[in-house]
């Protein structure tokens, strides 16, 4: 079947009208996606308590901070079927990490606690999160948030959690 002139004017705007809009698109460059730098890793109480820390560790210890619980903890096949022990602890994260600073084997964790813990939410993962770590044999230390740290205070705590 044979097109007439007319309608061939028709396919000709449509297939222009196409590369058009390709070449738009191409020339917009890729599509922004939804996310935007945080300004801070730690909250300035939390930074406080993190120059602290990094003063009791001296060159003892390697800290890192808001490390994920999956990423410090595993779950025990052996004792556990499914994925759902692990949805439990993979968006949960601990505010401190202790390492040793040879090997970076995670000797203990810290929790920094505000007023925020004592919201119902909070204590019930808190609790969650505590038996998790006293399953792992892996110390965790909650220290309530201050003013100022007392350096010598914070190793004292550290070396009796991990003796």
């Amino acid at each position: 079947m044979l097109l007439g002139s007319g309608e061939w004017v028709y396919i000709v705007i449509g297939a222009m009208l196409i590369a058009l809009i390709i070449l738009l698109r191409a020339l917009s460059g890729p599509r922004k996606l939804p996310y935007r730098r945080r300004e801070r890793l730690l909250t300035k109480t939390e930074t406080r308590f993190y120059r602290g820390l990094q003063s009791a560790a001296g060159d003892q210890w390697t800290i890192f901070a808001m490390v994920r619980i999956a990423d410090v903890l595993l779950v025990d096949s052996k004792r556990a079927t499914g994925t759902g022990w692990f949805n439990r602890i993979s968006s949960k994260h601990v505010d401190f990490v202790i390492c040793d600073p040879e090997s970076l084997a995670v000797i203990a964790a810290i929790e920094l606690d505000d007023s925020s813990h004592a919201r119902p939410d909070r204590i019930e993962r808190d609790e969650f999160v505590e038996a998790a770590f006293r399953s792992a044999g892996l110390p965790l230390l909650r220290i309530p948030t201050q003013n100022k740290y007392e350096i010598t205070e914070i190793r004292k705590r550290i070396e009796a959690a991990i003796q």
